[in-house]
């Protein structure tokens, strides 16, 4: 017979440590095991001498056959002549009249399944110990008082650990609501029924409401952006987790971009969107494509510009060079009217060529801000006349410019400067690009507040598609052929219009003729003298 007691645990007799996952190993086990043949009378002595024990198994060979537990035994004791019947009897015979059933865990089992299983018996057993399996044959004994007083503990940690949860969620929460509201853009949760569950604090002052006054609220309720309601209800419809769209929305009166990015979560029963303004972007974007095509515009004016100097600028410079030569080798020889016609030649080139410059340094200063628009009273019809008469000497007096005047008054109030920029480049295109002996037609009419100029040729025509960069620097249409020419005239006659705060307009067809039609606003003389340059 063999009789085996001892206490064990992974502290010891002390105060346990426990925590949320703590099993029954770490609580206090009593190795109790006797053998089934031991008396009652022995048992009584072990049960006298260690006060605390709860109980015994019960064990056969090796085999586990039950466990009897300290309230039980005595209590079968105390009834009458028990002991005298019993105490020289084995724990068989005592068995076999008190047996009953027992709760057998492994040590790995957690308290709160311990307890919850422990309490499932039956009132007169709850308080009966349980039997530990730490190994394979290996039983120890376990006080239910100890294990409810663990699962008081362990309740209490859960507590603690439920309310640190807690406050580290709020704190949480209230950290991601500082970070969202934070956000320079509007961030929302919407449910799938396109609910509002949420805004950030950005999203709500801009409808002049509280966060809270938004949940449970349909998105048609807010209509500052109808597209935005079509994406959520798209991206809803669509399996994607993720999606990303450019919006507009109307806030503070303005329309404004946003970038929307959404993500679904909550099984795809809920999204959060967050809007990102990119007005500014955009506009940037605008002014960065505007200033590109502005640079690309400005590569093919040096283009232009390079090849007008290139071939405007090459006769005139060999004209001086070819007549310069023949003056220093044979003017010796040569008779003053020879001298004369070489030097008539290398003054007209020149003339030419300051013609050239001086046109370039009109668009530069028209560009640049810097001309000056000095309207005075103006003798119309006889400048006109004077005009004509000065182009004609230019072209020989090959064409004729038939000048029409509807106008009834004399003097109008013009800048003279200017108006000789635009009717000369358009008289003289309107020659140049003429057939031989083609007339040109020059009329004048008088409006209320404006002075028209109508300037008609039967000449080549401009093709429709030349027609929007017709007033650009240096650009000369396709059909001009070996026409010379600089390609700046209409450009002059353009920034001369726009000084005067007119307008021009031109109708033309290939092979028929072309007609532009200059309108001025006309000032009064107070006004004309009141002028400042711009």
């Amino acid at each position: 017979m063999s009789l085996t007691l001892s206490i064990s645990s992974e502290q010891g007799a002390e105060q346990l440590n426990l925590n949320l996952e703590s099993t029954l190993q770490g609580l206090t086990l009593y190795e109790a095991c006797i053998e089934y043949n031991h008396t009652a009378a022995e048992v009584l002595r072990l049960f006298e001498e260690k006060p605390l024990l709860p109980g015994l198994i019960l064990m056969d060979k090796n085999q586990l056959v039950g466990m009897i537990s300290r309230r039980r035994f005595f209590e079968y004791l105390s009834r009458r002549y028990s002991l005298e019947l019993l105490s020289k009897r084995s724990l068989r015979s005592l068995y076999q009249f008190n047996h009953t059933e027992i709760l057998v865990f492994p040590s790995y089992t957690s308290i709160t399944a311990a307890v919850r299983e422990s309490l499932k018996r039956s009132p007169e057993l709850i308080y009966e110990p349980i039997i530990v399996q730490t190994a394979p044959g290996i039983y120890k004994l376990l006080d239910v008082h100890q294990l409810l007083l663990a699962q008081s503990e362990v309740h209490e940690i859960t507590m603690a650990a439920y309310k640190q949860m807690g406050l580290a969620l709020q704190q949480a929460k209230n950290q991601l609501l500082a970070v969202l509201d934070a956000v320079p853009g509007f961030v929302s949760w919407i449910s799938s029924d396109l609910q509002y569950l949420g805004v950030n604090q950005h999203l709500a002052a801009s409808f002049n409401l509280s966060s809270e006054e938004f949940v449970g609220q349909e998105l048609s309720c807010f209509d500052s952006s109808p597209n935005f309601s079509e994406f959520v209800e798209q991206f809803f419809a669509s399996p994607t987790k993720t999606t990303s769209q450019e919006v507009t929305a109307e806030v503070d009166g303005n329309i404004k971009n946003y970038l929307m990015v959404a993500q679904k979560y909550n099984q795809d029963q809920a999204a959060v969107t967050v809007g990102i303004d990119i007005t500014k972007r955009k506009q940037l974007e605008e002014e960065l494509r505007a200033s590109l095509e502005r640079e690309k515009e400005l590569g093919d004016l040096k283009s232009r510009f390079i090849s007008m100097t290139s071939h405007e600028f090459r006769t005139p410079l060999s004209t001086i060079l070819s007549s310069a030569e023949l003056l220093e080798h044979y003017s010796n020889n040569w008779s003053e009217e020879k001298k004369l016609i070489h030097l008539h030649r290398i003054q007209i080139a020149v003339k030419h060529m300051i013609g050239l410059l001086d046109d370039v340094l009109i668009i530069g200063k028209a560009e640049a801000g810097q001309s000056d628009f000095k309207p005075e009273p103006l003798h119309l019809e006889e400048f006109c006349i004077e005009l004509v008469k000065e182009l004609q000497l230019n072209e020989g007096n090959s064409r004729a410019i038939n000048l029409i005047n509807h106008c009834k008054s004399t003097s109008f109030s013009l800048d003279e400067k200017l108006l000789r920029h635009i009717l000369s480049n358009l008289l003289s295109n309107a020659i140049k690009y003429s057939p031989e002996g083609s007339p040109v037609r020059f009329e004048i009419t008088q409006q209320k507040d404006a002075i028209v100029f109508q300037i008609e040729d039967k000449g080549i025509g401009i093709p429709l598609q030349e027609r929007q960069c017709l007033f650009e620097a240096f650009h000369r249409s396709a059909n001009v052929g070996n026409i010379p020419g600089t390609g700046l005239g209409l450009a002059i006659v353009k920034k001369c219009v726009d000084l005067h705060g007119g307008e021009i307009t031109v109708k033309s067809k290939v092979g028929v003729g072309t007609k532009f039609k200059v309108r001025l606003p006309l000032k009064s003389a107070v006004e004309a003298r009141s002028t400042r340059p711009c």
